[in-house]
C-alpha cells in the first residue's frame, strides 16, 4: 500500500540551530495504540498523514487480507468486519518471539512492525521524492543492546528498507522538542509525564545541555491501563449511565473501537465533546484516580533515583494527555513542581527526533592512535581469520624474543602459535579470549622493555606543577592511554585533565571530599567516589557527566572490571562491594548477581588503619583472616595469586617499619626498609615503587632489588599517588591543591603541559 502525502509543509523545524541534514530521514513514535511519524528534510519537518482520514495519527494496526497487510485506519476499519483478521498493539508482540495470529496465517512480529515502517517509508519516499533508507526510530527508556524489543525493531526497520538506523530513547525525545534547551541549562533534572493512549510513563532526564541531544535517562516507570483513552472511556461509561445525550449504546469494544480512530483529526473532536458534555469539574472528578496513579508513578521515579521533587527544575507533559487543561491543573497541584509547556505535546516525541536526527549527522569520531612508544602487533593467521583461545602473557608483563605470547584457533580446527618477533611489555589487549580475529586486527600494543628502576636510573627529566583544585587533592589517576589525568579534592570537584595541553576536559561537583578516581580500560570514562557516598561518572569525550548515583556508603573505593564492563564501588570497610553496575546501561546489578569477586575485576589495594595494606575482596580478606603473622607475606601471596591468578596485580603489605611487596616477579617477596609509609603506588611496568611518609617527600624504590633510587621533594604533604600505566609519569596530589607530575624517563612522550591555573569559577590553561 503506496500512500499520498496530503500535508502542506510545516514551518522551519526547531532543531536547535543545527546543521541541515541533507539526506532526507524518516523519525517514527511507535506507541502501543498509535504511530506519529515525521520526514525531516534539511531542517524542515513534514509529519506523515494516514490517508484514511488525514490524521497525523495512525493507529498502530495491521489487517490481513489474504493477500497482504493493510495498515493504520485502514486495517482498524475492516478490522471491524474481520476482528480475527486485526492485529493491535504491535510494539508488544516484539519483545515475545512468538508468531502471532493475523487472518489466515501467523506472522512474525517484526513482520508485522516492518509492514507500518514500509508504508510510512513509501510515503516519506513520495514527499521527498527520492530514496529515503535512513531512519531515527524512538523507543522505550532501558532497552540495553540485548533487549529482544529493541532488536526486534531494528530488524522491523531491516524488512522496511530502512538500512541506516538509530535509536532514541522516548524520554530523551520529548525533551528534545523544546528545542534548544527549552531555558533549561546543563545539569537540569526533568520530570517527562507521558500520558499515552493505553499507557503511563514517567522519566527522569538529566538535561546535557542546550544543542547536546545527549540527555540522560536517570529513572523511569510505566502504567499499564492509565492512559487518556482509560480516561475517557470512564467519562464515556459515566455519560452513558446518566443517559447523556449522544453517547447512549454499548462501550467501545476495545482500543480500536475507540471513537478517535473513526475522527479525522485523530480524535480531538471526541475528546472535546467529551468534556463539554461531562463539564470541566466532572471530567477532572472522573480523572482523578487515574491520574493520581500517574502521579503516584511519577513520585516513585523520583524516590527511585533518590531526587527530591524540589531539586527538578520542570515536569514536561507530553503524549495524549499532554495539551490537556484536567492534566495540567492536576499536576500542579499534586506534584508541586513548575510546568513547563511544549508545542504540540501530542507529537513531542516525534519532534525531538527529528531535533536528534539532526544533531546524529554531526556526530563524528575521530581514530585513536597508539600512543607514543607503544606499537600495535598484528599477525597472519592462516585462513585470515580464527578464534583467540589463550593469552600467555597480560598487560603490563615483560616478554622475551620469540616468546610465546597468544594461541589462536584457525578455521580447520588447529591452533596457531603467536610468537614475539622482538622483546618488550604489553601495554594492552584488543582481543578477550573466544574473540573472534582477523589478519590485520591489532591484537595488542607493545612497548621496548625498559625498566625504569636500578642503578642507572636517571633523573626526572620533567616536573609539571599544577594548580588543579581550590583545596586539597585526594585523589589522582593516569587514564590507560596516558594522555589524561583525573583529579578530585577535598573542594568537591573531579576534573579530568589533557595532559598534552594542560587543558580540562570534563568536571563535575560532588557533595563531600572526592576519596577515589579511577580510569575505564576501554571507553572514555572516568568514575569518582565522596566522603558522603556520592558517585559520578563523567564522558571526558562528550564532556559532561553520564552517570550519577548518591546512596553509596561513605567513603570507599572504585575500580572498571578489566573489559570495562562493570564498575564496582568498594564497601569503606573493605569486606565486600557496595554496588556494581553494568556500565552499557548504568543498571544497578542485583545483590545476588555475584557471590564474590566477579570475573575481570582488578584486586583493588587499600591502605587500612595506617598499618597495613589488604585488598578490597570477600575472599581475600577470609583469606588473610587466616594469617597471624603479617611477616610471612610469601604464604599471603602465594593464596592471593592462587585466588586471583591473571588478574592478580602487586600486592603491597604495609607495616610501621618495613614494606612488603609480592607479585612483581614470580621469584619471592621484596621487603623494603620503608618506615612510617601512609600511602604508596606500585608499577609493574617500570619496576618501581612510590611511597609517602609525613614531611619526607616522594620516594621511589626499585622493585628488582628493593634499593633506594630517589627522593622527589614537593612543596606539601603528598596525600594521593598515581603511576601512569607505562610507569613512565608518576603524580602526587598535595594538601595545598596543586598536582605534580613527574616524567620520570627520557623515552616518555608526549611532553606533560607546563601548568594548571584554576580560579574559583573556570580552570584556564597558561599561554
Amino acid at each position: 500500500m503506496k500512500t499520498e502525502d496530503r500535508g502542506a509543509a510545516s514551518g522551519p523545524a526547531d532543531t536547535g540551530g543545527g546543521a541541515a541534514v541533507e539526506e532526507p530521514v524518516l523519525c517514527v513514535d511507535m506507541g502501543a495504540t498509535a504511530t506519529r511519524a515525521a520526514l525531516l528534510i534539511g531542517t524542515r519537518i513534514r509529519m506523515l498523514r494516514d490517508p484514511d482520514g488525514s490524521a497525523a495519527d495512525w493507529p498502530t494496526a495491521v489487517f490481513a487480507d489474504g493477500t497482504g497487510l493493510l495498515v493504520g485506519r485502514a486495517a482498524v476499519l475492516r478490522g471491524r468486519e474481520r476482528p480475527e483478521a486485526l492485529r493491535g498493539e504491535l510494539p508488544g508482540d516484539l519483545g515475545r518471539r512468538a508468531r502471532v495470529r493475523a487472518g489466515e496465517r501467523s506472522w512474525l512480529p517484526d513482520e508485522l512492525v516492518g509492514a507500518l515502517l514500509r508504508v510510512l517509508r513509501d510515503q516519506a519516499e513520495t514527499i521527498a521524492d527520492r530514496p529515503v533508507t535512513t531512519a531515527l526510530l524512538t523507543v522505550p527508556a532501558g532497552t540495553g543492546a540485548a533487549d529482544p524489543w529493541r532488536a526486534g525493531m531494528l530488524s522491523a526497520a531491516r524488512r522496511a528498507g530502512l538500512t541506516t538506523v538509530e535509536l532514541l530513547a522516548e524520554p530523551v525525545a520529548a525533551t528534545l522538542a523544546l528545542g534548544d534547551g527549552g531555558g533549561l541549562r546543563d545539569g537540569d533534572l526533568v520530570l517527562v509525564h507521558d500520558l499515552g493512549g493505553s499507557t503511563f510513563t514517567a522519566a527522569l532526564v538529566r538535561m546535557r545541555g542546550p544543542g547536546r541531544a545527549d540527555h540522560d535517562v536517570l529513572g523511569r516507570l510505566t502504567l499499564d491501563g492509565c492512559g487518556m483513552r482509560d480516561i475517557e472511556g470512564a467519562a464515556q461509561a459515566t455519560l452513558r449511565a446518566d443517559g447523556a445525550p449522544g453517547f447512549a449504546g454499548p462501550a467501545a469494544d476495545g482500543p480500536w473501537g475507540h471513537p478517535a480512530h473513526s475522527d479525522a483529526d485523530g480524535g480531538q473532536a471526541y475528546r472535546d465533546r467529551l468534556l463539554k458534555a461531562a463539564g470541566a469539574a466532572r471530567f477532572a472528578e472522573i480523572a482523578a484516580p487515574f491520574l493520581d496513579r500517574a502521579a503516584a508513578c511519577c513520585e516513585e521515579v523520583l524516590d527511585t533515583a533518590r531526587v527530591e521533587p524540589g531539586r527538578v527544575a520542570a515536569v514536561l507533559p507530553v503524549g495524549g494527555g499532554g495539551g490537556s487543561p484536567v492534566v495540567l491543573g492536576h499536576l500542579t497541584h499534586r506534584l508541586g513542581i513548575p510546568v513547563r509547556a511544549v508545542e504540540r505535546p501530542l507529537h513531542a516525541v516525534v519532534r525531538g527526533a527529528c531535533v536528534r536526527a539532526v544533531y546524529s549527522a554531526r556526530r563524528t569520531a575521530r581514530p585513536r592512535r597508539p600512543a607514543a612508544g607503544a606499537v600495535p602487533l598484528t599477525w597472519d593467521l592462516p585462513g585470515g581469520r580464527g578464534v583467540l583461545v589463550e593469552r600467555r602473557v597480560e598487560a603490563g608483563a615483560a616478554f622475551a624474543e620469540g616468546e610465546l605470547l597468544a594461541r589462536v584457533r584457525v578455521p580447520d580446527g588447529s591452533l596457531h602459535q603467536l610468537v614475539a618477533d622482538a622483546g618488550g611489555r604489553i601495554t594492552a589487549w584488543h582481543a578477550a579470549v573466544d574473540d573472534e580475529v582477523f589478519t590485520g586486527d591489532w591484537l595488542l600494543t607493545v612497548s621496548a622493555d625498559r625498566p625504569a628502576a636500578g642503578a642507572g636510573m636517571p633523573a626526572p627529566t620533567g616536573r609539571a606543577v599544577w594548580r588543579t583544585h581550590a583545596e586539597a587533592v585526594t585523589a589522582v589517576a593516569f587514564s590507560p592511554d596516558g594522555r589524561f589525568l583525573g583529579t578530585g579534592g577535598a573542594d568537591r570537584s573531579v576534573s579530568v585533565w589533557d595532559l598534552g595541553t594542560g587543558g580540562e576536559r570534563a568536571s563535575a561537583e560532588l557533595d563531600d571530599d572526592v576519596t577515589a578516581v579511577t580510569f575505564s580500560p576501554t571507553r572514555p570514562l572516568a568514575a569518582a567516589r565522596d566522603v558522603a557516598g556520592g558517585l559520578v561518572v563523567l564522558d571526558h569525550e562528550q564532556e559532561a557527566p553520564v552517570f550519577v548515583e548518591e546512596s553509596l556508603s561513605e567513603g570507599g573505593d572504585l575500580v572498571f572490571t578489566d573489559d570495562g564492563g562493570l564498575l564496582v564501588a568498594v564497601e569503606p570497610e573493605h569486606t565486600g562491594f557496595d554496588a556494581v553496575w553494568f556500565t552499557d546501561t548504568w543498571k544497578e546489578a542485583e545483590p545476588g548477581d555475584f557471590d564474590s569477586l566477579p570475573d575481570g575485576i582488578p584486586p583493588v589495594l587499600v591502605l587500612l588503619d595506617d598499618e597495613c595494606a589488604t585488598l578490597s575482596s570477600p575472599s581475600f580478606w577470609r583469606i588473610l583472616e587466616e594469617f597471624d603473622d603479617q611477616d610471612d607475606f610469601a604464604r599471603l601471596a602465594d593464596a592471593y595469586d592462587d585466588l586471583f591468578g591473571a588478574h592478580a596485580r602487586p600486592t603491597v603489605l604495609a607495616t610501621p617499619a618495613v614494606l612488603f611487596v609480592a607479585g612483581h616477579r614470580p621469584d619471592g617477596v621484596l621487603k623494603i626498609p620503608a618506615r612510617g609509609v601512609t600511602l604508596f603506588a606500585c608499577s609493574s611496568a617500570a619496576g618501581l615503587l612510590a611511597t609517602c611518609a609525613p614531611a619526607a617527600g616522594v620516594t621511589v624504590w626499585s622493585l628488582e632489588d628493593g634499593r633506594l633510587l630517589r627522593t622527589l621533594p614537593v612543596e606539601d604533604d603528598a596525600l594521593c599517588l598515581a603511576f601512569a600505566p607505562d610507569g613512565s609519569r608518576l603524580a602526587a596530589g598535595l594538601s595545598d591543591g596543586t598536582t605534580v607530575i613527574w616524567t620520570l624517563t627520557r623515552t616518555a612522550a608526549p611532553a606533560v603541559a607546563d601548568s594548571v591555573f584554576r580560579s574559583d569559577e573556570r580552570q584556564e590553561t597558561a599561554p
